[in-house]
């Protein structure tokens, strides 16, 4: 008589899986008005983002602008317009802002940096179970920055239905802008053998 023994393993285990867009310079505007803007689909296939980290980096002057926009692209045409807009982080001529977009809401913060033109804004956004914001943390090259935001963590700093950005270039001076957005999901997969 033979016996078999089979044995069961059961391996759980948590991942952390992460989507990075990353947007380089734009090409220059073939127009006078100078603006020129890309749009990315990021965030296409999940809505169960635990961090949301945006990092934009210019040289910044007080003659250009460049912002990056996160929404819903509702109609599916491929470019996020005013309507479709949840959030706006952004330099604007020497100041720093952040935008709830259909509150019509600005929160400004000048640069209190004074070596060099390069500049950052950082954004990380951190969500609870219902996927809301639960944490928030600004910095620039000068520190930490947007306090009051940092404190109370409001909805509007990430949605989990965005799915394009849009960044935008104005002004008439180099900006070699840099944009990173990162979304980092995680999961809880249980493997039996």
């Amino acid at each position: 008589m033979k016996f078999k023994l089979t044995l069961g393993f059961v391996f759980l285990s948590f991942a952390v899986c992460a989507a990075v867009r990353t947007v380089t310079d734009l090409p220059p505007s073939p127009y006078a008005d100078t603006e020129v803007s890309s749009n990315v689909v990021f965030n296409a296939t999940r809505v169960d983002a635990k961090f949301f980290d945006v990092r934009l980096e210019l040289m910044g002057t007080v003659s250009n602008n460049v912002q990056i926009a996160f929404g819903r692209d509702a109609d599916g045409d491929g470019d996020l317009v005013l309507e479709e807009t949840g959030l706006v982080l952004a330099w604007r001529g020497g100041w720093y802002c952040v935008e709830n977009v259909p509150e019509s809401e600005r929160i400004v913060e000048a640069s209190v940096s004074e070596t060099g033109t390069t500049r950052f804004l950082h954004m990380r956004v951190m969500t609870d179970t219902k996927l809301e914001p639960r944490t928030a943390s600004f910095t620039n090259e000068a520190g930490p920055c947007f306090a009051d935001l940092s404190d109370s963590a409001p909805d509007w700093l990430y949605r989990p239905d965005w799915n394009l950005l849009k960044v935008t270039r104005r002004g008439v001076d180099s900006s070699s802008e840099w944009c990173r957005v990162e979304c980092e999901y995680r999961k809880f997969v249980i493997r039996i053998k």
